[in-house]
């Protein structure tokens, strides 16, 4: 069985300023990469890092957030982004998309097949297609698993025998579509923040995941019993509200989890 690296990084003062969010972690190392989870006011928003100090963000958050995501990276120095992925085109993933463009240099944009991004110039623009990799960098694939008929795509990010699978739909009907196209993950990243049905008992004990990811919104109400069904399959449920941003760090055999807040238990309120 992996084992899992938990090492919590405290933080002297209280998570007063949204600044405060971002611990300082140690360099990345050969054949390692970031995922950064961010804790934002509203939405969801991920950052991918590698070595060389490129960036791939998965989604831009609610526009609500713009000042909380600009404060996280400016903490993290980044002020160029390659590519941004889009895997929903409601307000609380695209709200900052226009931002992005106009201020951190974003060379691809990787869009749902229906969204609409004639006003785009200078940048390289793809649609997801069903089953089809997108090779970010060497050794780190993205795999198209689900596109709903309102454009919500559920993909699956892999890096060596390390995988994070991004669900974005929040209904069960979808799962018996992925159990034929996945085994065990490492990471979930919960759909419509943890207010849906999916993932379903059966579906969890498939995928076997170490954690859970939950992204804060300001509308959705969470599923309680879905909060539960996590807990008792053993899977860490990071709400990111109240762990504060959550970075994982990857290698091609394991990973490990940083977070600047000791309490990352599985409470939520």
């Amino acid at each position: 069985m992996k084992i899992r690296l938990i090492c919590c990084l405290l933080l002297s003062m209280l998570i007063s300023s949204p600044l405060l969010a971002i611990p300082d972690i140690p360099k990345l190392n050969n054949d390692e990469l970031d995922m950064i989870f961010f804790n934002v006011p509203h939405g969801e928003a991920s950052l991918l890092t590698n070595q060389q100090g490129q960036h791939i963000l998965v989604n831009t958050a609610s526009k609500r957030s713009q000042k909380t995501l600009y404060q996280q990276l400016s903490k993290l120095q980044v002020d160029k982004i390659e590519t941004i992925v889009i895997t929903n085109q409601s307000e609380e993933y695209t709200g900052n998309l226009l931002y992005f463009l106009e201020h951190y240099q974003v060379e691809k944009l990787i869009i749902p097949s229906n969204m609409n991004v004639e006003f785009l110039e200078d940048v390289d623009v793809e649609t997801w297609k069903l089953n089809e990799d997108f090779v970010l960098w060497e050794d780190v694939n993205i795999r198209t698993l689900d596109e709903t008929k309102d454009g919500d795509i559920s993909f699956l990010m892999q890096y060596g025998k390390e995988s994070i699978l991004f669900l974005n739909d929040k209904e069960t009907a979808i799962e018996e579509k992925l159990i034929q196209q996945t085994g065990d993950v490492d990471i979930l990243k919960v759909a419509a923040f943890g207010s849906g049905h999916s993932p379903s008992q059966s579906f969890l004990e498939h995928i076997d995941p170490y954690m859970s990811i939950i992204f804060p919104s300001q509308t959705h109400k969470i599923n309680e019993s879905l909060i539960e069904r996590l807990n008792a399959t053993w899977i860490d449920v990071y709400f990111l509200k109240q762990s504060g941003t959550v970075f994982v760090r990857l290698n091609k055999d394991d990973y490990e989890i940083l977070t600047e807040n000791s309490s990352i238990s599985l409470l939520y309120s």
